[in-house]
């Protein structure tokens, strides 16, 4: 037997507004959900290179001349540790906006090391402070004559569909993007697409300039939190629009 007030009730969920109001419901909790699950496949990612970047971190250093030599792949040659022997050119030197160092937002210097075979590779040698926003920056100079230099490898990082971008034509003295394939432009001898990521400063000056910029972390950054926050909103909206419907239906209007 159909229980009292059964059929109203199921005739109220079926209206053509309900119908609506369902599946406007349904459609925003797929979206919460989606959300939540584009976080755990980020997670993943940021997990994966943690392990890659131990797995390199923890590699005997190797000088970058002969990775090259080797044939060793761009891609391969992310996060490993290496040496490199060159001449900076303070001349060509860029800086990078919005680079946090203690708390304090400043700029990272990138200046470009010759090899002397023709390529060149660009160094993040440190952190300065934003007034110092005119490169060269003449209180925190390279040193000057041939170098033998370590740190870690990063990959050049392309300009964004979306958001901060770099001007596609003219020189440029301060950059949002590490962007090797733009900075080739400007530099002389063919532009390396990794950055050296300076493992120890080198001649820095009496305040402490350029901060060394430290190794990469392996930090999962809030992809887990927010994966269980975008789950938790669907679920909470599911409960509360079922919670809405049955004080409406136990209503006598209903």
């Amino acid at each position: 037997m159909t229980a009292p007030g059964a059929a109203p009730a199921l005739r109220a969920l079926l209206r053509p507004r309900a119908l609506v109001s369902h599946a406007l419901v349904l459609a925003v909790v797929a979206v919460l959900f989606a959300l939540g699950q584009w976080q755990v496949a980020r997670l993943g990612e940021v997990r994966a290179q943690n392990a890659l970047l131990a797995e390199r971190l923890a590699a005997p250093s190797a000088d970058l001349t002969d990775l090259l030599a080797a044939g060793v792949a761009v891609a391969d040659l992310e996060f490993r540790r290496v040496t490199a022997t060159g001449t900076f050119r303070p001349d060509e030197e860029v800086l990078q906006r919005n680079r946090v160092n203690a708390g304090l937002t400043g700029l990272d210097v990138l200046t470009p090391l010759d090899l002397g075979d023709g390529r060149t590779l660009l160094v993040r040698r440190g952190w300065v402070p934003p007034d110092l926003d005119e490169p060269p920056v003449a209180a925190a100079p390279p040193p000057e004559g041939r170098v033998r230099i370590a740190g870690v490898l990063e990959a050049s990082v392309d300009q964004p569909a979306f958001g901060a971008r770099d001007p596609d034509d003219g020189r440029l003295p301060r950059v949002f993007h590490p962007d090797t394939a733009r900075l080739d432009r400007q530099m002389t001898g063919t532009l390396l697409p990794v950055v050296l990521r300076l493992a120890d400063p080198v001649a820095v000056d009496p305040e402490g300039l350029p901060r060394p910029p430290g190794p990469p972390t392996l930090d999962e950054g809030s992809h887990r939190s927010y994966a269980v926050q975008w789950h938790l909103f669907a679920v909470l909206a599911l409960i509360a629009y079922a919670a809405w419907w049955r004080r409406r239906l136990r209503t006598p209007a209903a």
